[in-house]
């Protein structure tokens, strides 16, 4: 019986809201629990109010002002105010004002923002989305995603897993793997760019350690990772040596450029993890064809001790611990690369 007087209260407020509506706002204002049962009813697609609140799921024909729904909004024309829902906005017009949804937006096209705690899909042009999970659109300003960024035309892309374009006019910065046709400044560990520039070779450095490094990215920017063999401290057995960093690229002369790079180096004998080196580098490139390339340069290194073969007992600068040692020691680094 609760039960039932609660329902009958709920239909009877709505009821007296719709009069309410009818009689003051008209039009304007749309109130109510979900479709129809609200103050416009089986009409509510048709119209386009400056106001509209519905506790579970709402309808509209357009957004002028700002719609509020506990789950799910459709708008079937266009938004150009603000919408707010928990779960879905759905515009199956153009989204040109303001959209927050707690999972998914989903729009035509459109140069608005998309704010969504899991996805936003814009099917043609966008303007600025940010999701926790996921992007997707056909030109986006800017594209902001916990994993994934897809567009076929970018402005700027940043993702923590992975961005994929056709073209990205500006930055594309990802934690793992860039996809492009064309980008000017891609970063991440891992760049496939159409139009960019890919490197595989060999380095050495004056701790005679060497490894295999690939280098992916644009003219100017590039992602490096890398496996090799190391010493150990005693010099008595061989280390799994990895690196994986960041570069930048200064031309100077025609066949002649500096490669600075930030390097984070790994050793360990499988069964255990060694030690960890952070590494600054700036390396000369010299063309001898236009698919070999050698660099030579100093590097400076951030660890618990000098390997250097060159520069053994020397350091920068250092700072003893009770039972660690940390300086700053200079190296150099040389080594050869192909084109691929």
């Amino acid at each position: 019986m609760k039960l039932k007087h609660s329902i009958l209260l709920l239909l009877f407020f709505i009821a007296g809201l719709k009069l309410i509506a009818q009689e003051s706002a008209g039009k304007t204002v749309h109130l109510g629990l979900v479709t129809p049962i609200s103050t416009q009813g089986r009409y509510a697609r048709d119209i386009s109010p400056a106001f509209a609140l519905h506790v579970l799921q709402g309808v509209n024909r357009d957004n002028k002002g700002v719609s509020i729904a506990g789950l799910h909004t459709t708008v079937y024309g266009s938004n150009r105010g603000f919408m707010i829902s928990g779960l879905v906005n759905q515009v199956k017009g153009s989204n040109k004002g303001v959209a927050i949804a707690g999972l998914v937006n989903t729009s035509r096209n459109g140069r608005g923002v998309q704010l969504a705690g899991l996805h936003n899909q814009d099917a043609g042009n966008g303007f600025i989305q940010v999701a926790g999970l996921s992007n997707y659109s056909h030109y986006s300003l800017l594209q902001l995603a916990g994993l994934i960024n897809t567009s076929r035309h970018a402005g700027y892309q940043i993702a923590g897993l992975v961005n994929k374009a056709q073209t990205v006019k500006g930055v594309q910065l990802s934690g793992l793997i860039n996809i492009a046709d064309s980008s000017r400044c891609p970063i991440g560990i891992l760049n496939f760019i159409k139009s960019g520039e890919k490197q595989i070779g060999v380095q050495v450095y004056d701790d005679v350690s060497a490894s295999m490094v690939l280098r992916t990215g644009s003219y100017k920017t590039y992602g490096i990772v890398g496996a090799g063999l190391a010493r150990d401290k005693g010099g008595n057995s061989t280390l799994l040596q990895m690196e994986t960093g960041l570069g930048y690229r200064i031309p100077l002369a025609r066949g002649l450029r500096v490669n600075t790079e930030a390097v984070i180096l790994a050793r360990t004998d499988v069964h255990n993890f060694i030690r960890h080196i952070e590494s600054l580098r700036t390396l000369a490139g010299i063309k001898i064809t236009p698919a070999i390339e050698l660099t030579i340069g100093p590097a400076l290194y951030l660890t618990d001790q000098s390997d250097s073969e060159l520069f053994s007992g020397h350091s920068i600068w250092k700072i003893k611990k009770r039972e660690s040692v940390l300086l700053i020691a200079p190296g150099i680094v040389a080594g050869i690369n192909i084109r691929l």
